[in-house]
């Protein structure tokens, strides 16, 4: 595979990352009982695209002040995917994310971009819900468009 080449497999690994951030943030505000944004922490996602073939993937995401949502795949490991997120309700929350890819041309060159928009609910340290990403070429049209779910649990300090 060309390294500059955002395959399926790349685009669905990244997506799930997206899920995982918008869980981990809802979950840390969730377990402080305070519903506070400025509550931070990591979290241990596993997350599972749906569809025949999918693979389950094991992300960390942190949380920052500001709504702030960092995530990271890391078995197997994939981009960083960058966001927001916000509480909906008292055990929800909702959130969006972003990463992208070097185009054909190599880096500095637009490529394929990939947004994650994710909603799910907090019960005790259990995290739960669901996402749906879009990857979309350079031009902003979309190349695809998926579902997964995902559980996760608090990284202890």
């Amino acid at each position: 595979m060309d390294e500059h080449v955002l395959n399926r497999r790349r685009v669905l690994l990244g997506t799930g990352a997206v899920a995982i951030g918008g869980v981990a943030g809802a979950s840390s505000a969730a377990a402080s009982g305070t519903g506070d944004s400025k509550v931070g922490g990591s979290w241990v996602i596993s997350r599972k695209d749906d569809g025949a073939g999918a693979v389950r993937t094991t992300t960390v995401v942190s949380l920052a002040a500001g709504g702030v949502l960092i995530s990271q795949d890391i078995s197997p490991a994939d981009a960083v995917l960058l966001g927001t997120w916000a509480h909906r309700g008292d055990s929800g929350f909702e959130g969006t994310m972003w990463t992208g890819q070097p185009g054909p041309a190599g880096p500095g060159k637009p490529g394929v971009t990939v947004r994650v928009r994710v909603r799910g609910t907090v019960s005790g340290d259990r995290v739960r819900g669901t996402y749906s990403f879009t990857a979309f070429d350079p031009s902003g049209a979309v190349l695809m468009r998926g579902t997964g779910s995902f559980t996760g649990r608090p990284i202890e300090a």
